[in-house]
C-alpha cells in the first residue's frame, strides 16, 4: 500500500471541510485558499500536510497522487471492486466497460463482484468479463469463500468500492467488514436503488483502507472521466491483443477492411457486447475532440 503510518490522509469531506486522520486522531480541517486557485480540490484519500491557522487546521499541502478519480473522487487508489447486481437493476454494460476502461487507464486493477444471483443468474454476464481477462466474485455462488477472497485482495491496500445505487455495496460492505453503513432496498417508483451512501469515505480494514462510495447512474458515468478516443483500443484488455495487426495504420476497428479486431469479434473471440462498447465510447470521444477542435477554430 502507498501510506505509512505517519501519512495524514484525508478519509472524508463534506461542505468544504476535511476529515484528515492522523497520529493524533481524526483532524478537521479546510483547505488554502491557493488550492482553489489552481483548480485543485482536494479528495478522500490525498495524503496532506497540515498547519495551524488563527487556531484552526488548514491543509497546507497536497502530496503528490499515485491516481485520483473524478467519479468516485477519490486518490490514490490500488484497487478496485465494481460491484454489479444480475438484478434489480440489471447491468448497463456500457456503463461498465467505461468504468473498466477508466480503471485501466489508472493502471489500478479492477475485481467484479456480483450480487444479487439468488434472485437471477449472473453466469451470461460473468462468462462476458472472465473472458475479457477480468476476476469475477460471484459473492452468493460461496458467500464465506468470497469473503475471504476479497480480503484477500484488499490487504494493505487502498480498495475502492464502486457500484451502480441499488446494487447491494453498501451490505455488501457491512457483511463483509462489520461495518455499520446505511442501507436502502431499491425504489419499485423509480426502478433504481436509492443514494444511501452520502460521500466518499476511507476506512480502516485488512491493515489496510477500504473507501465506500456513493452510488452511480449511467448518467453520472456519462460525465466521468474524458478518454481519447484513439486510447480506448488499448484499455479493452480483450481488444487491445490485436491492435497493429491491421491492414491500415490508424484502423479504427469499426469499418475498415482487414481489420484484426472486427475479424476477432466476427469469430467470437471478442465478446459482441464488449466490441459494441468499444464502439460507442469510441465515437463518442471522437464527436467529443471534434467539438472542441470546432469550438477552438471558431476562437482563433
Amino acid at each position: 500500500m502507498g501510506y505509512s503510518r505517519n501519512d495524514k490522509i484525508i478519509v472524508k469531506g463534506i461542505g468544504g471541510f476535511y476529515y484528515v486522520k492522523t497520529a493524533d486522531g481524526v483532524i478537521e480541517a479546510k483547505a488554502k485558499g491557493i488550492f482553489r486557485k489552481r483548480g485543485i480540490t482536494p479528495l478522500a484519500g490525498d495524503i496532506v500536510d497540515l498547519e495551524k491557522s488563527g487556531g484552526d487546521y488548514v491543509i497546507s499541502e497536497i502530496k503528490e497522487r499515485k491516481n485520483c478519480f473524478l467519479r468516485p473522487p477519490a486518490a490514490n487508489i490500488d484497487l478496485m471492486f465494481l460491484v454489479v447486481s444480475a438484478v434489480d437493476p440489471i447491468p448497463n454494460l456500457l456503463v461498465v466497460d467505461k468504468l473498466l476502461a477508466i480503471a485501466q487507464s489508472k493502471v489500478v486493477k479492477t475485481v467484479i463482484l456480483l450480487t444479487k444471483t439468488d434472485l437471477a443468474k449472473g453466469s451470461e454476464f460473468a462468462e462476458i468479463y472472465q473472458s475479457a481477462g477480468f476476476r469475477v466474485i460471484d459473492i452468493r455462488a460461496d458467500l464465506d469463500t468470497a469473503g475471504k477472497n476479497i480480503k484477500k485482495l484488499a490487504y494493505r491496500k487502498h480498495s475502492v468500492f464502486i457500484g451502480n445505487s441499488g446494487v447491494g455495496k453498501s451490505t455488501l460492505l457491512n457483511d463483509l467488514f462489520d461495518f455499520k453503513l446505511q442501507t436502502a432496498q431499491t425504489s419499485k417508483k423509480l426502478g433504481r436503488g436509492r443514494h444511501t451512501t452520502r460521500a466518499v469515505e476511507l476506512f480502516e480494514a485488512v491493515n489496510g483502507y477500504v473507501t465506500d462510495t456513493p452510488g452511480f447512474s449511467a448518467v453520472d458515468i456519462e460525465h466521468a472521466e474524458y478518454i481519447p478516443y484513439d486510447d480506448f483500443q488499448y484499455l479493452f484488455a480483450d481488444i487491445a491483443p490485436y491492435v497493429g495487426k491491421c491492414r491500415y495504420r490508424g484502423c479504427s476497428h469499426m469499418s475498415e477492411n482487414d481489420c484484426a479486431v472486427t475479424e476477432a469479434a466476427q469469430a467470437g473471440r471478442i465478446q459482441k457486447s464488449r466490441y459494441d462498447s468499444y464502439c460507442a465510447l469510441y465515437k463518442k470521444a471522437k464527436e467529443i475532440y471534434e467539438r472542441d477542435v470546432r469550438t477552438k477554430t471558431m476562437k482563433t
